[in-house]
């Protein structure tokens, strides 16, 4: 019934083997399913399918595929989303770190020296991350307003200007003077 459809009313049937599935059963002739042209059409159907699979283009190349296939932390390196205050904690967690844990105290000889390397790289990266004033100020609408004027982020010489502009930015925006 899966490759043909029973088309007469009663067949003669006999024990043999089947030559469609191999089973040993009640056999009859495929002329009483139609020669089985319902299963061949359908197997005619994806030969037709795969051959048109076949003549197309990839859509990526191999190396890409693979590339693609490669989860990221066996590429190397993973991007990470913080928020300020979780780089401040991460960055405070650091320091603890660094004072609490014996074999990276400063001065301290660590038996295994290549947790120090990792260790640095990480404490050098999150601190990278928390002093970069795009990140502390990112959401802040008085720094916009500020890179907006002075075309630059304040650096550390201009700290009292940043400050200045600033308080007077929230004191403008407060008191509805406006927002330049």
């Amino acid at each position: 019934m899966k490759y043909g459809k029973y088309s007469v009313g009663c067949s003669s049937v006999w024990e043999g083997t089947c030559n469609v599935c191999d089973e040993h059963k009640p056999v009859t002739e495929t002329r009483d399913y139609g020669y089985l042209s319902k299963g061949i059409s359908e197997v005619r159907a994806e030969i037709a399918a795969i051959k048109e699979l076949k003549s197309q283009e990839p859509i990526m190349t191999d190396e890409e595929l693979e590339e693609e296939l490669t989860a990221p932390y066996e590429s190397g390196e993973i991007t990470l989303k913080l928020t300020e205050e979780e780089v401040a904690f991460l960055n405070e967690c650091l320091d603890t770190i660094v004072e609490n844990h014996p074999t990276l105290c400063p001065g301290h000889t660590n038996e295994d020296p290549a947790d120090v390397p990792l260790f640095e790289g990480i404490e050098k990266k999150i601190t990278a991350l928390y002093e970069d004033n795009c990140v502390r100020y990112e959401l802040a609408p008085a720094m916009k307003a500020y890179i907006a004027r002075y075309g630059t982020i304040p650096g550390p010489d201009d700290d009292a200007k940043w400050e200045i502009f600033r308080d007077t930015y929230n004191w403008m925006i407060g008191e509805g003077l406006g927002n330049e």
